[in-house]
């Protein structure tokens, strides 16, 4: 970018920054802004003296947006219309496409995951396929995102994925019928007399999942439960507060403290007379936001125990509005005698719904902050155990978040490629053996030594082969380890014990 579309930028910033001003809920006092309307004017004239080149008005406003709302601290920002509908899709928890998660390993697109009953699964697509081409298009050389960005598409549409199956060499095509796809995180098992409950983020369906995964603990008489909240990067309100309500007795919740006098204080209650559980609550320094607003209020008013490392330290709360195009806001001007940028505004107070090509994007903006049920306030400063103990994720060097089960569905060996061989080698890497690549498909020479030493060390035949028995004795080793390693869950268990 030459200086002078830099200056352009810088113009229009300002510009826009004086539209902004109409908004209550981001100054209280729009006056502070101080903008010199004719020296905005004579850097415009400059601008279209000197400036030689065509400039796209809408690409240069979203930039000026970008820029506005970056000055701001690092949770405030402009999404483009594109931008925004991926946000929505995470907190919505629901997306059009096909229902699979894939890797990248060595420039290869490998299917990790195939969600249950979605347009994926229907079609054939299993886990360890390797995707080839979409539509025609070779994936050879394109990024995850492009990679995404084709397969995915409105609902009812088809793509044709070209992929070659586990363990098979020639490729086949098949055909996907794309479907809204919803996205469940959360996942549980039972362990003993304890319920182990995951929740990777706070997005629309969290609630509702939590209450089904809380109903099965209920038939099956289970009483004490672990809350993982470790690397949960928070989310929708409305969620972590239903959630609260399962566990946390009757009184405040949290309490949201916003700066505009336009938007009412919030304060939300538990109705719950008694506690049904014995809960243990896993945080880490990634757990933030909305996790650390139900950790709050499980540990301010005794509703369990919070086991792991500080947490995060977020209690900003983000609001996120509609933004008017330049074009619309000059309509919406002369025709209502109003200077409105919000689209929501314009809704609620003229019934006018802006069509789609009236918006340039989204806005998400700090407008508040909130508090424990004991008036804490973590901002910056996270939520501090009841136990500290600290937890590895990784065991020598391999994060064991990288590892799947095998999936005892075929049976590798020398040179054969597959997702089991991946899976193979990081096992066995995190057991002791000396394994290099372990990024690698390939069931090569050097990873068959190590895998007829492990076979013999568990009192199998030493073939080399990744046979059946082979791979179940993977994978509980895989889930020993994996427990051992994990520090705090295993006090979470001694805690629930006592």
């Amino acid at each position: 970018m030459n200086k002078q579309k830099i200056r352009t930028l810088f113009a229009l910033s300002l510009i826009a920054a004086i539209i902004l001003t109409n908004c209550a809920f981001l100054w209280a006092d729009s006056s502070k802004l101080e903008v010199n309307a004719d020296y905005i004017k004579s850097i415009m004239d400059m601008v279209d003296d000197k400036y030689r080149g065509d400039i796209d008005q809408n690409k240069l406003m979203e930039g000026v947006l970008k820029g506005i709302f970056s000055s701001m601290d690092k949770y405030t920002e402009f999404y483009t219309k594109e931008e925004a509908e991926s946000f929505f899709n995470t907190i919505d928890g629901e997306y059009s496409g096909v229902g699979m998660g894939f890797d990248e390993i060595n420039g290869r697109f490998i299917v990790r995951e195939v969600y249950k009953d979605s347009p994926a699964q229907k079609a054939g697509i299993s886990v360890g396929d390797r995707l080839v081409e979409v539509d025609g298009q070779n994936l050879e050389g394109k990024s995850s995102s492009e990679a995404v960005e084709l397969i995915t598409g409105k609902k009812g549409t088809k793509v044709v994925i070209r992929v070659i199956r586990d363990g098979e060499k020639n490729a086949i095509n098949v055909t996907v019928t794309r479907d809204d796809i919803r996205i469940n995180p959360v996942t549980t098992s039972i362990r003993g007399d304890v319920g182990y409950i995951n929740l990777t983020i706070f997005n629309n369906n969290s609630a509702d999942e939590i209450k089904k995964a809380l109903k099965e603990m209920d038939d099956k008489k289970i009483k004490k439960i672990i809350l993982d909240l470790r690397d949960n990067p928070g989310g929708d309100v409305n969620e972590v507060v239903e959630i609260a309500k399962s566990f946390v007795p009757e009184g405040l919740i949290t309490k949201l403290d916003f700066k505009s006098e336009n938007i009412t204080d919030l304060e939300y209650m538990s109705p719950l007379k008694e506690k049904k559980y014995k809960l243990a609550v896993l945080v880490n320094e990634n757990s933030a936001s909305a996790s650390e607003i139900l950790a709050g209020a499980v540990q301010d008013t005794g509703a369990g125990t919070i086991i792991g490392s500080k947490t995060y330290g977020k209690a900003k709360v983000q609001s996120i509005y509609p933004i008017l195009s330049l074009d619309a806001y000059k309509k919406y001007e002369e025709q209502l005698g109003v200077k409105l940028v919000i689209g929501d505004d314009l809704e609620r107070k003229y019934s006018i719904e802006p069509t789609d090509d009236e918006m340039i994007g989204w806005i998400k903006i700090t407008t508040g902050l909130y508090y424990t049920p004991k008036g804490r306030m973590i901002d910056l400063k996270g939520i501090m155990p009841d136990y500290n103990v600290t937890s590895s994720s990784t065991i020598n060097g391999v994060d064991l978040s990288s590892i799947s089960d095998l999936r005892v569905k075929i049976k590798p060996q020398l040179n054969s490629e597959s997702i089991d061989v991946l899976n193979a080698k990081r096992i066995l890497k995190i057991s002791g053996y000396k394994i290099d690549d372990l990024n690698s498909l390939k069931l090569d020479n050097k990873t068959c030594d190590e895998l007829k030493k492990f076979q013999k060390k568990s009192g199998l035949y030493p073939s080399g082969i990744l046979d059946f028995i082979t791979q179940k004795t993977l994978n509980n080793t895989y889930q020993k380890l994996a427990i051992e390693s994990d520090k705090q869950y295993l006090k979470a268990l001694e805690v629930l014990k006592n």
